[in-house]
């Protein structure tokens, strides 16, 4: 799933009904950035694709829904989902343009930097020549050690992580 569709989601989940009718989201100024990096197991990012997300609300009821729980839940998604990437490239902090054109409703525009990986896996069936190869594109599988050994001046290892060494 895209940074962007992950944001989306989440903002949808969150937001009250009535505050996300006249809501859209849409990617301006991409950009390809070819960044090739070995992700091991065999996968290959060959590059970035990062763009502006703009989340917008032509008649955003901001006497219903204040525009602060948008900037929380905004605020909220960034730390709990945003990828590597964010810091990696070092991504701007949103910017807000909002105006209130009526008693009840206004225009909310945010817009966010966004970066998603260009992940390509080894794939015998896959559409991309590359290297001799072929590939597909994929989502990254990523393994994480929870524990292990550390072998430093003697011969017994010293166990890492929280468990007992195992596994």
């Amino acid at each position: 799933m895209s940074q962007i569709e992950s944001l989306t989601g989440f903002l949808e989940q969150y937001m009250p009904t009535r505050a996300m009718q006249f809501f859209e989201s849409a990617m301006e100024d991409a950009t390809l950035v070819y960044s090739v990096k070995a992700l091991g197991l065999g996968q290959r990012r060959l590059g970035v694709f990062r763009y502006t997300a703009r989340l917008s609300w032509d008649r955003f009821p901001y006497r219903l829904c204040p525009p602060a729980l948008v900037y929380a839940l905004v605020f909220a998604w960034i730390d709990a989902s945003r990828n590597n990437l964010y810091d990696e490239l070092a991504l701007g902090e949103p910017a807000v343009d909002i105006e209130f054109d009526e008693e009840k409703t206004g225009t909310l525009s945010i817009t966010l930097e966004l970066a998603d990986e260009i992940t390509i896996t080894p794939d015998e069936a896959g559409e991309i020549p590359l290297a001799g190869k072929r590939w597909r594109l994929s989502y990254p599988e990523i393994h994480t050690a929870t524990s292990g050994y550390l072998y430093a001046a003697a011969e017994n290892g010293a166990p890492l992580g929280g468990g007992d060494g195992e596994g």
